[in-house]
Parts: structure tokens; sequence; C-alpha cells
């Protein structure tokens, strides 16, 4: 049995990280003043996009963007169901009806073939995530959006620094949408998010939204609330981007090492990387037959190496969603559910425990 535990994910915390929480501190700023400031030039920069506007978590952060484009009570909004509930929970909080699409086997990201047949005089936009770190086909899902004049809004929780033809993804449709949670690619060590956009008008909105509705100090000119996000996460957060890509070429490092070692087992089949995509890899998903899943989780528990699955239950299938509408029936969503495993994946895990593990879950699917 290995001593340390491992498990599918790590935060890493440096000095530098450490210095910038003690400046917060020193200043005697905690909110709303120049490490936000920061923090949202650098990310936008490092996007490649006009505006980076920090919230409190991602999941507001989709909210804002659909309060953002006016979408309400009586519009659709296209979603994949191979996600999780913050991906829907947004459309659900503005009074908008997910509508949930088909997603593609070997990429797990909405397929553009299932979309078009979806949309309908009340289709007001369509959500992709760019789920573990891989790229949806961004030219087919604009072109889809923009001959219906529907929003396109890119989920990139699990995404920073996932490339689409050289170019960042979240900064292809109205706006991207970033996570910052501690499993993320990049983190703020606690809640926090991040809106990008080209689009000025979404800008002034989110930021307006995001602060009581302010236009100019103690001028409220919308119902809104507070989703501010504090100094320190932005400090922490700034030291992090720093990192971003030092940590995916660790990643994509991992994910090769697991990759060689999979690649003859017939029994298990590889994440895939889109055409035109830099995969991130913020999780390493493998599909294993349905039956020999949980005894694989349970054997590597046993030897003190925890994975996951990503996610066991599609959204469609939540009891919160079937209380509320009818559900469709998405062959291939729920047959992946069912074979999906999470592997560690992180910069601070060694390369001779990601081969360790690939050769135990060999070892297992052999046996």
């Amino acid at each position: 049995m290995n001593k340390e535990r491992i498990f599918t994910s790590k935060v890493f915390v440096n000095q530098e990280m450490r210095d910038a929480i003690n400046d917060v501190f020193d200043s005697g700023i905690f909110s709303n003043g120049e490490k936000a400031r920061e923090f949202e030039k650098k990310f936008a920069e490092y996007c490649g996009v006009k505006h980076a506007i920090a919230v409190s978590n991602g999941t507001v952060a989709i909210e804002l963007v659909l309060r953002s484009l006016g979408i309400k009570e009586g519009d659709e909004v296209i979603v994949p169901s191979h996600t999780t509930m913050p991906t829907v929970e947004p459309v659900l909080a503005v009074g908008a009806t997910p509508v949930f699409a088909e997603i593609s086997e070997e990429s797990y990201i909405l397929n553009p073939a299932e979309i078009e047949k979806l949309i309908t005089g009340k289709t007001k936009a369509l959500i992709v995530v760019h789920i573990y770190g891989n790229s949806g086909d961004l030219d087919s899902l604009k072109k889809i959006c923009d001959t219906h004049g529907i929003f396109l809004i890119e989920d990139c929780a699990q995404a920073h620094g996932t490339r689409y033809g050289g170019k960042q993804v979240g900064s292809f449709g109205a706006a991207g949408c970033f996570s910052f949670y501690p499993t993320k690619n990049m983190t703020v060590c606690g809640e926090g998010g991040m809106i990008i956009t080209n689009d000025d008008r979404i800008a002034k909105m989110s930021s307006m939204l995001r602060n009581h509705g302010e236009e100019g100090r103690y001028n409220h000119v919308l119902p809104a609330s507070n989703y501010r996000l504090s100094e320190i996460h932005c400090a922490i957060g700034t030291k992090q981007l720093e990192l971003l890509e030092d940590f995916i070429e660790k990643r994509r490092k991992i994910a090769k090492i697991y990759d060689d070692a999979f690649r003859n087992n017939r029994r298990i089949i590889i994440p895939s990387e889109n055409k035109n995509s830099r995969h991130s890899y913020h999780l390493y998903v493998i599909r294993v037959p349905c039956e020999k899943r949980k005894k694989i989780i349970d054997e590597m528990g046993m030897e003190n190496i925890f994975l996951g699955i990503h996610y066991p239950t599609p959204v469609h299938l939540q009891p919160a969603i079937k209380k509320i509408m009818a559900v469709p029936k998405l062959e291939i969503t729920e047959k992946i559910s069912g074979e999906i495993l999470s592997l560690p994946i992180y910069p601070l895990l060694e390369e001779q425990d990601a081969a360790m593990i690939a050769e135990k879950i060999n070892y297992f699917l052999n046996d």
C-alpha cells in the first residue's frame, strides 16, 4: 500500500502565493481593489480578449452572462447533460428552460450534428462545456449559432489554457465563463470565477450585476446583488495564472504516460484530443467496462489511490430536473456515465506515480 494518499487533484501552493496574501493584509484593502483589477487585466491578456470580470464563482459567471444577454422566462438554452449541475442551474435561475442535447462519444462534448434539430423560435443561447479540458468543435458550433441568431456561451470551468485553432477557449462566443475552484487547472484556493468577453455591453452589464447594479458609487441602475471576488482570492489567482502554462505542460506529460500505458489495452478507451485543440487535461478520463468500474475503484482505494467519476448521473436524470420537466433519452450520455473513470492528474503528481497507477489499473482489468 502507498504511504501517501493520491487523489484526482491536489492544489499547488508556493511562497509567492503566501506573500501575495500578505501583501493584501498589508494594504488593508480586501475587496474591489488593485489586486482584482490586476487579475482581470492579466487574465484578459492571457485569453486574448478585451474584458475579464472577476466574480465569486463559476456558476455565477454563467448566470450573469445569461442576464446580460437578456435571457429570461420563456426562453430556451441548449445545454449538454454530461456536465455538472452548475452548468444548468444558471439557466433555471433566470427562468429559462434547459434543452438537453446529445454529446459525441469520442469527445464527450456537444455533438454539432444534434444541435440544429433542437433549435426553436424560443432558443436564445447554446452553452458548450469544454469538459475535462478538451475543446468543443467551435467552428461548427459558432456557425450554427450565427446561422440561427443565437448566443454561444462557453463553459470553460475545466478548460483554463485549452486552445482551439491556436486561440484560448472562451474567446469564440459571446462570453466565456471560468471557475477557480480548488480542483481546477488554476485556482484561487477557494471559490472564484471569471467572465471573459469582447462585447463591451456584456462586460458593462456583468460588472454592474456583480456589484449591486451600480453605475457609479451609490447609483444603482439595475436590481442585482454582490458577486465580487475578494482581493485575497485575486492575489492568489494572479500568481496561479503565471504558472498555468507550466501546469498544463506537466498535465500533458502525465496524460502521455497514461496514453502510452493504456494504448494496447482493449478494455480501456483513452481520451481523445479534438482536432485543432490543445487539451489541458483538467481530468484524465478513461472508459472501462461498467461491470469492472466499482472493483477498480475499490481495489485502488485499498492502495490509497482514490479515483473519481465525473459524472455518475447526467444532469437530465438528476432528481431536481426530473421534478420540473420531461427529460429526453440521451443514449450516449447515459452509456458513458456508467463507464467513465477519472485518474489522478495534477502538476504535483510524480511521473513514476502515474506510471504505477496505470500499471495497477492494467493489472486489475487483465486479472
